[in-house]
């Protein structure tokens, strides 16, 4: 019997890299922070923040939640209204610009938000993304396809991506975290109500017509 040493292939990379790439490689000391860190925010979120779920999340082994954006609240939202498998394998994607430069922002992100990087400054990113999820065969993605808090307009190019790879593509409407923590606000303000709405899949939507129709979704349920 012969045995061969594979070193894990994030080795070298620095901390802040493989905290924000995707798939996550398995990683003793980081998951176990991560999943305290779950448990924290969860927990927290559903004591200050009184929410409102409407629908429920399909099932599915590939499944893309597609939001509209409004403050940093939207996705501790999400994440507190998953069951707690969803919230082991979800991954939020998040600008690399914002949450991936500096190590402390990284390590919050990751950490609590479960947050990933995707560079936003770079057209060549949905390539790479391509390629990751068609050869991802189980997962579940949390998606602003605006791009930022500033914006409510969804961005095509992405939700091409996680069509043509075959992801399920859920919308998902958020009201009321906009109030809980505005943009340019240092800290949420709790105890304010907020609403997440999931919706039937987007299944038979043409690609062309797939911002149209979130934005009807979100317009609807806001």
């Amino acid at each position: 019997m012969s045995f061969e040493y594979r070193p894990m292939p994030d080795l070298g990379l620095p901390l802040r890299e493989r905290l924000g790439q995707y798939p996550r490689e398995p990683d003793l000391t980081i998951d176990a922070l991560r999943t305290a860190a779950r448990w924290i925010v969860v927990g927290l979120v559903k004591l200050q923040f009184p929410t409102e779920v409407r629908g429920s999340l399909p099932a599915g082994e590939r499944i893309a939640l597609v939001a509209n954006h409004q403050s940093h609240l939207d996705s501790l939202v999400v994440l507190a209204a998953l069951s707690e498998r969803r919230r082991r394998e979800i991954a939020c994607l998040a600008a690399k610009d914002y949450f991936f430069e500096r190590l402390p922002i990284a390590l919050g992100g990751s950490l609590f938000a479960m947050a990933v990087s995707f560079d936003r400054t770079k057209y060549t990113e949905l390539r790479r993304w391509s390629r990751i999820l068609r050869d991802q065969q189980r997962g579940c993605l949390l998606v602003f396809p605006s791009g930022s808090r500033r914006r409510s307009e969804a961005h095509d190019a992405i939700l091409f991506v996680l069509a043509k790879s075959g992801w399920t593509i859920v919308p998902v409407a958020i009201a009321g975290t906009a109030a809980a923590w505005p943009v340019g606000a240092a800290l949420p303000r709790p105890f304010r109500r907020v609403r997440l709405t999931f919706g039937a899949p987007l299944s038979d939507v043409p690609t062309r017509d797939l911002a149209a129709a979130l934005g009807e979704f979100w317009k609807a349920n806001l």
